[in-house]
């Protein structure tokens, strides 16, 4: 009885174990599947919208293209740091857009699509990307600029964990309700949470500009990386010299500091993290194997035993 009892006690240690090293992997896996099916509705929902006319959906489109003349025009004075919370305040009520989402966000580079949401406040950034408050809306046009903000990783989704991948040159598309705008990276900076005009609007530029904290982990520092508006998606967008357009070539340092921010690079931070979970979830596979081995030489064991005594018996 004592002998079956430390059984289920090992057995209950060795599940428990093994939930705690597959949680992040299976949370990892149910937020992409998660991701895609809100992503995949908000394309049904766009197509069906799309076979009308609807008069509110062309006074929003309206309402984002005058929102983003006067935030230009007033010097956006309302911008704060994404993690302060701080509601945009286009007005949504009566949209249809109120708790909705904007569109999404696709960088083939980091290998994600993300829901975007209008307003980088603590529920949209649970969900996905987030537009910031005081900064453009993803229609595109003169004189604007896009700040989307994601967590470096959040409820076991990559979100902008893999930020670092990105280089000059890379795609970032946003689909809106009515098209996909694509942008190429043209500079990665690293920025201290209160350097806001570090991502004001440039005059004369179109731009989308990715934030999340850094480094990995920890939240002392923001990585922002800009994107420029493509003309011709179908190009590269590099001149006869080799440089991306605007930008800076793919072979010279991917990381600038700015007004002399020290940067400490999060990839061997992530590629550690990866390596623990990889080890182990493989110590707990040897694990496994070796409780299954033991078992069936256990029950060999028995049954020779039982043959032998009744041998005797006779």
């Amino acid at each position: 009885m004592r002998r079956r009892l430390l059984y289920i006690l090992a057995g209950v240690l060795f599940l428990a174990g093994a939930a705690l090293l597959l949680l992040p992997v299976g949370e990892e896996a149910l937020g992409t599947l998660r991701n895609r099916e809100r992503i995949e509705e908000f394309q049904k929902e766009t197509y069906r919208e799309s076979q009308g006319t609807a008069e509110e959906d062309i006074e929003l489109k309206q309402q984002m293209y005058s929102y983003n003349e006067r935030i230009y025009a007033e010097g956006q004075s309302g911008l704060t740091d994404a993690w302060s919370y701080e509601q945009g305040d286009l007005d949504l009520q009566g949209t249809g857009m109120a708790g909705e989402m904007a569109g999404y966000l696709t960088i083939p580079a980091m290998g994600i699509e993300l829901p975007l949401y209008i307003g980088a406040d603590q529920e949209n950034l649970s969900k996905g990307a987030a537009v910031l408050g005081q900064t453009s809306m993803p229609v595109g046009g003169e004189n604007t600029n896009c700040v989307i903000a994601a967590h470096r990783g959040y409820g076991g989704t990559a979100m902008f964990r893999e930020i670092e991948k990105l280089k000059a040159g890379d795609e970032v598309k946003i689909t809106n309700l009515w098209e996909t705008l694509t942008y190429e990276v043209i500079k990665c900076i690293v920025i201290l949470p209160d350097d806001i005009d570090a991502v004001k609007i440039v005059p004369g530029e179109d731009l989308v500009t990715l934030v999340t904290c850094h480094p990995y982990t920890q939240n002392y520092q923001r990585y922002v990386v800009y994107c420029r508006r493509m003309e011709n998606p179908s190009e590269n967008g590099a001149d006869d010299t080799g440089q991306a357009a605007g930008g800076k070539g793919k072979n010279e340092e991917d990381i600038v500091p700015y007004d002399g921010v020290p940067f400490r690079s999060s990839k061997a931070a992530i590629r550690k993290e990866r390596i623990l979970t990889a080890a182990g979830c493989a110590l707990l596979a040897a694990l496994f194997a070796c409780l299954l081995v033991w078992l069936a030489v256990k029950k060999k064991g028995g049954g020779r035993q039982k043959k032998k005594t009744g041998r005797i018996k006779k």
